[in-house]
């Protein structure tokens, strides 16, 4: 606890009221002097007597760099008190987290923009508390504290790096298909390249092939790898290549080097939890992936097969698409779009 410059000027006006009844009479300290110690002891009492608050801390939805929300301190306490107060942001996170309020009464809210691929802590929150005359202040902070997940950025594949990573599923897969068994109506998560537009037509409605060997396409696999530092790049890249596989019906075993995750394409946002948290390494999948993502100071490259390509050939966007996909979440209505 500490007197604020307002509290010193009380103790100067103090001082100076005990050196005038010196010289003029005990009059001027019953006039000066007791109410500026009252008032110090009050305040002092006041601000020693604060009790550190139970926080309620909402948190805006997960999201990608660049995208904004509202955080919102919610406070119970058994006695109200006028305090400024700070929620500490990581550095991934930016925004003006101060406020002076009256803790215990109306919830403090603050904006907040994502600033980069991570696991963000945000908190713990400190107080100044201060008495209702401004005159003492107290410091202390509460161990609470919440995370957010910002996503890697998912970019824009061109139609010529979709037509290439469908073509090289087909190519893996026709090896374990059998003969042609028979239609049956489509549903939700069959490919598309299984349409039988002819039969469709006739019918119109969808139908697709069914083979003997199988009901549901072949999983790929996709490995991830980074070198130091570049972990962020290295996610990027993943999740734009398994994001586009998902879209088109195919599910995915990913390999990274935090552990193996099997997608199906509903799992967009279980994805993206896990390239969220990824870190740098090398990925050590069973089989042979059919494509590999490997991070470097010198660029992103991505095999194909048996060939490789810079990541930045294979997109056309500048600026990354957005994610507004409410799969596997009830808090959050996101997609990421093709």
């Amino acid at each position: 606890m500490r007197l604020t410059r307002r509290g010193w000027t009380v103790v100067v006006v103090a001082l100076s009221g005990t050196l005038m009844a010196a010289a003029f009479g005990a009059r001027s300290l019953n006039a000066v002097v007791f109410p500026c110690l009252v008032a110090l002891v009050a305040a002092v009492v006041q601000v020693r007597r604060t009790g550190e608050p139970r926080i309620d801390r909402t948190l805006p939805d997960n999201g990608l760099p660049g995208d904004a929300g509202t955080v919102t301190l919610g406070f119970e306490t058994d006695t109200p008190f006028t305090a400024t107060v700070s929620d500490a942001l990581p550095p991934g996170v930016s925004g003006e987290a101060n406020a002076e309020t009256t803790v215990g009464r109306d919830p403090v809210s603050y904006e907040v923009t994502y600033r980069r691929r991570g696991v963000h802590t945000l908190g713990p929150v400190s107080f100044v508390a201060r008495d209702v005359l401004g005159l003492a202040a107290r410091r202390f902070s509460v161990q609470d504290t919440d995370d957010v997940l910002v996503y890697p950025r998912v970019h824009d594949l061109s139609n010529r790096a979709k037509r290439d990573l469908l073509a090289l599923h087909d190519t893996a897969e026709s090896n374990d298909r059998d003969e042609f068994d028979r239609l049956r109506q489509y549903v939700r998560g069959d490919s598309l390249r299984d349409v039988h537009w002819k039969s469709s037509a006739k019918r119109d409605d969808l139908v697709v092939k069914e083979f003997s060997a199988e009901n549901r396409s072949r999983t790929v696999v996709v490995a991830l790898s980074a070198d130091e530092g570049r972990a962020d790049e290295m996610a990027e890249a993943g999740a734009t290549v398994v994001l586009a596989f998902l879209r088109a019906g195919v599910p995915v075993t990913l390999v990274t080097p935090t552990g193996t995750l099997a997608v199906a394409p509903g799992d967009r946002r279980k994805t993206l939890d896990h390239l969220a948290r990824v870190g740098h390494g090398t990925a050590t999948p069973e089989e042979d992936p059919l494509v590999a993502v490997h991070a470097t100071r010198r660029g992103t490259v991505v095999r194909l097969g048996d060939r490789d390509v810079p990541f930045d050939d294979l997109v056309t966007d500048a600026d990354p698409s957005r994610f507004r996909d409410a799969a596997d979440t009830s808090t959050a209505s996101r997609e990421v779009t093709a």
